[in-house]
């Protein structure tokens, strides 16, 4: 909608505009400056789109920007949490997976790491595996790195302990993935709304922009 108006509705408005003999109302100037701006530099902007986009890339290509990154995205509000709990999951049913299936508790935690989608989360998971190959057990690394849930890190202590830690793993797994699916659908919910006001206040602004000229220069012709 809002191409639609900006390429074919808003140069015919602009003409009729700039024809009149009258002092603009402010909103009509700012939507007269913006239309005049992407019609005359739209292609600057695809330019600096591409350039940002591009080193973007070469900066999640180096192992610090990379790190950088993912530490930024498990921070962010409300969606660092679910992209931290998918990336757990992940964790936990893979490495249940690969216990189950009869793979050593080394490489499986060597192949888990390559997984979870985080490079901070895969640093923790390699920093327990050095940990546990050094005779210490799987639960403590894990709840000195700060990034496991608490209640992961107690369930796979009891895993341990009792000696079901496959079982155990796929619990948190099925667990965490109930309660992310929980909260996506929570979420869209919540973004439908917000994203209707938006584009409400959006379109509201370019009809108030356009239709109080000719408001003033009907209300002149009376």
């Amino acid at each position: 909608m809002l191409t639609f108006i900006f390429s074919f509705v808003m140069p015919r408005v602009v003409g009729m505009f700039q024809d009149m003999k009258q002092q603009l109302p402010l909103p009509t100037l700012m939507l007269l400056g913006l239309v005049n701006f992407l019609s005359s530099y739209w292609w600057v902007l695809l330019i600096l789109l591409g350039v940002a986009a591009y080193y973007f890339r070469r900066y999640l290509n180096t192992p610090e920007g990379r790190d950088a990154f993912d530490a930024r995205v498990l921070r962010l509000p409300v969606f660092g949490k679910l992209i931290s709990m998918i990336a757990v999951s992940r964790f936990t049913r893979t490495f249940g997976t690969l216990l189950q299936s009869g793979v050593p508790t080394l490489a499986a935690l060597d192949i888990v790491k390559s997984v979870v989608g985080n490079t901070v989360l895969a640093a923790a998971v390699q920093k327990a595996r050095e940990n546990v190959r050094e005779g210490e057990s799987i639960a403590e690394p894990l709840r000195r790195s700060g990034l496991f849930p608490p209640v992961v890190v107690q369930m796979v202590a009891v895993g341990e302990k009792s000696g079901e830690l496959e079982k155990m793993l796929l619990k948190i797994s099925d667990s965490f993935d109930r309660t992310v699916e929980t909260r996506m659908t929570g979420l869209m919910a919540l973004m439908e709304p917000v994203i209707i006001v938006v584009m409400g206040v959006i379109i509201g602004f370019i009809v108030v922009a356009i239709m109080l000229p000719m408001l003033e220069m009907s209300s002149g012709v009376h």
